[in-house]
């Protein structure tokens, strides 16, 4: 099929993967107990695109990522479909009540249910072999709509001028993005057959020790309900400082939920999802698809001996870890320390019609504000998404590192980091994501090496 006259060969499958209650939920360091019920199972979907030339493979699954069991499963799909690792994107749409699969949540928690692990990457693997065989003439439209579920949890410490509050706390003059795009899968007389839609918020309404999706499983759910027979593929945005709204919006708390609060949320999203559809809101996706693959060297700004021996006594045990830790680091050695972080990015073009770019972190939401504006002068349409592949963690924007706060700071202690990263991040991300789409970026001040 000639993706230049707007006809691709698409296929869809699905898998539940909602693991065995008792399993160890990942996401909020906090949790001491096991998982004791189910709320809502567990999906994956796999879509697989072919333009007769380069063949795409995208999953998305209710986990909090695939981080490391990302070689495993573009492995898998490799050898299974003949698709490189470039051309195959693993979105998690980090649900906070889902399964422990990170070797940092067995120093947290002190299990993996490896057996489990190795069913959900055979049944990935699985439903891409599945989604690449079941490829038929299709076409690709797309929308978009909105939804304000999204708040920026970064608010300004009154008592801290240019500093974000420690705690979590919505501020909602914050940057956010509530776009919804919409991907339309049809056969070539017009049948619905799936959706791949996206939105950029923090799956993190509810705690707790029942399995789940959060809201964008519910939206999966509800979008079943209204549109029978149609597969919906949820995506994460860069949702990396965004939050659902609270309860109460005048609440100076996000606080959590219940389960049919995050329900409603849910459904929220899904109706957002379902107007797209209602409304034939589409344009046609056509061209030929292209792909590049791009690996950074992210690093972090250099260790602070000062800092670190202040953080020997904090009363956050992972902070005195991160001191410990690093100390010994400095002990090994007289030079400068920083954190070398390897980092992946994607681009999936189809003409100049639709751009999708994948970033592998809890990228923060103005990375995709910035994206959509810049890249809009060569494509119709722009998709970002974060949380894909293996996810290195947090990467804020510029701005946002003399700020503080836990994106900048906290998240690289837990993982042992050195420090912030380093102030041209934002830019050497940006610069490879332009030179991929060979489009000149805004001008800055910070020049890439």
């Amino acid at each position: 099929m000639s993706g230049s006259l707007g006809m691709y060969s698409i296929g869809l499958a699905r898998a539940d993967i909602t693991p065995p209650v008792g399993i160890m939920l990942a996401g909020f360091a906090s949790r001491k107990d096991p998982s004791d019920s189910v709320y809502d199972r567990l999906q994956a979907v796999a879509v697989a695109i072919d333009d007769d030339l380069t063949p795409l493979l995208i999953v998305g699954a209710d986990l909090l990522g695939f981080y490391e069991l990302t070689p495993r499963i573009r492995a898998g799909i490799a050898n299974a479909t003949g698709i490189p690792d470039a051309q195959i994107v693993l979105n998690g749409s980090h649900t906070h009540c889902g399964p422990c699969l990170r070797e940092m949540d067995l120093f947290r928690h002190g299990t993996l249910d490896v057996d489990y692990l190795n069913q959900l990457v055979d049944k990935v693997v699985d439903i891409a072999r599945q989604a690449w065989e079941d490829r038929s003439p299709g076409i690709l439209r797309f929308g978009a709509g909105s939804c304000a579920l999204g708040t920026c949890r970064r608010k300004p410490d009154p008592d801290a001028p240019g500093q974000v509050q420690r705690a979590m706390q919505p501020y909602y003059e914050g940057a956010h993005d509530h776009d919804v795009p919409v991907l339309a899968i049809e056969s070539p007389d017009g049948i619905l057959r799936g959706i791949v839609y996206s939105y950029a918020c923090h799956p993190t309404s509810r705690g707790g020790t029942s399995i789940g999706g959060g809201y964008p499983g519910l939206a999966h759910d509800y979008i079943e309900q209204q549109r029978p027979g149609v597969i919906p593929c949820f995506l994460q945005g860069c949702g990396g400082d965004q939050k659902p709204r609270p309860p109460e919006t005048e609440s100076g708390q996000f606080g959590q939920r219940t389960i049919e609060q995050v329900r409603e949320l849910g459904e929220e999203l899904g109706e957002a999802v379902c107007d797209v559809i209602a409304r034939d809101d589409f344009e046609p996706v056509c061209g030929p698809v292209q792909v590049t693959q791009t690996m950074l060297d992210l690093q972090t700004e250099p260790l602070d001996m000062e800092w670190v021996r202040r953080s020997l006594d904090d009363k956050r045990g992972y902070v005195r870890e991160w001191a410990q830790h690093n100390l010994a680091l400095a002990e090994e050695t007289a030079l400068p320390i920083t954190s070398v972080v390897p980092f992946e990015m994607q681009t999936l073009s189809f003409g100049t019609s639709l751009v999708v770019v994948t970033l592998a972190a809890e990228a923060t939401v103005e990375h995709s504000l910035r994206l959509k504006r810049e890249l809009s002068s060569h494509f119709d349409h722009i998709l970002v998404l974060g949380y894909s592949n293996d996810i290195v963690g947090y990467i804020p924007v510029k701005r946002q590192i003399p700020e503080g706060g836990y994106e900048v700071i906290d998240s690289n202690q837990y993982l042992k980091r050195t420090g912030p990263f380093a102030e041209d991040t934002e830019e050497r991300i940006h610069r490879a994501v332009h030179a991929a789409c060979s489009v000149q970026p805004e001008t800055r001040s910070v020049t890439d090496d």
